[in-house]
């Protein structure tokens, strides 16, 4: 062999060695990305105290939910909301809000309310970059896909009046065979999480409603709180007569993930057009609101 062709073989040999370098660069950056989890920050009302026996449940369920390469962190909220009141619902709001700018600034990649009411939600998602997501929102958007008529059941009659709001708010007016309301107070709902007979007690009560909303049309059934998805719905299937029972806190946790995920494959997370309500603050808006608000 001449030395034109050894010359030849030894610079085919470096390039099929810079070949090779580049391509285990690539696979180790690759593998290095997919163990990249990305992150969720689900807000609640609740905290470890008062609401302990539905976070016991709560908090398993949502991880369960949670593909692999996402992690989800609850953030508990003290006090918590433990009254029935528009004053409570404007402290969630602000908690919400707040925690949505937190978020975002520290790295998380998408923010949910785990508060049916969504209080802040449209705020929260004016406020910042990443998805911004309701469990209200998404589990009457997503009960809509199940069937024609939603009969909501709200977990206090004073309770009502918002979710009204927010049927006129996203457009469901049509969509809407009624709205009912268990009454039962917060340490009910949590004695129901331990005790079989409290649980057959608020639940009787949940389909006596549910059937009357039945009959006047419903063919689904969206329990309005984390609390009584996660009582009366989480088992595989969920009905009442036939009419399924909506789980929204599993829907919102999906609904989260496909979030993050249309966003990378280049889909807008909102509109930021004046007219939309969810154009981004300026820098002094934000300051002013996180100093003063």
């Amino acid at each position: 062999m001449d030395p034109r062709q050894r010359g030849e073989q030894a610079e085919e040999a470096f390039e099929a060695l810079r070949s090779l370098q580049f391509l285990g660069k690539k696979l180790w950056e690759s593998s290095v990305d997919a163990t990249k989890k990305h992150r969720i920050w689900a807000q609640g009302a609740t905290d470890q105290v008062g609401h302990r026996n539905y976070l016991a449940q709560l908090l398993p369920h949502m991880k369960a939910c949670t593909d692999p390469d996402f992690e989800i962190e609850f953030k508990t909220m003290t006090p918590s909301v433990t009254t029935v009141h528009a004053l409570s619902e404007a402290r969630v709001a602000r908690a919400v809000i707040r925690g949505a700018i937190t978020a975002e600034r520290e790295g998380y990649d998408v923010f949910f309310m785990n508060h049916f009411q969504d209080v802040g939600l449209y705020d929260a998602r004016a406020a910042v970059k990443i998805p911004v997501l309701g469990l209200g929102e998404a589990t009457l958007l997503h009960a809509c896909t199940m069937g024609r008529k939603l009969g909501l059941i709200a977990i206090h009659p004073a309770f009502i009046p918002i979710h009204n709001d927010q049927v006129y708010r996203y457009g469901l007016q049509q969509r809407i065979a009624g709205i009912r309301a268990t009454n039962a107070s917060i340490s009910d709902y949590m004695e129901a999480f331990t005790s079989p007979a409290k649980k057959s007690e608020l639940q009787s009560s949940f389909e006596h409603e549910a059937r009357r909303l039945i009959d006047g049309g419903a063919d689904v059934i969206v329990p309005t709180g984390g609390i009584t998805m996660m009582l009366f719905g989480q088992e595989p299937d969920a009905n009442v007569d036939g009419a399924p029972i909506v789980n929204g806190v599993t829907v919102v946790v999906k609904a989260a993930e496909m979030a993050v995920k249309l966003k990378h494959l280049g889909v807008s997370v909102a509109s930021r057009i004046p007219q939309s309500g969810f154009a981004l603050p300026s820098a002094q808006t934000l300051d002013e609101f996180l100093h003063h608000g």
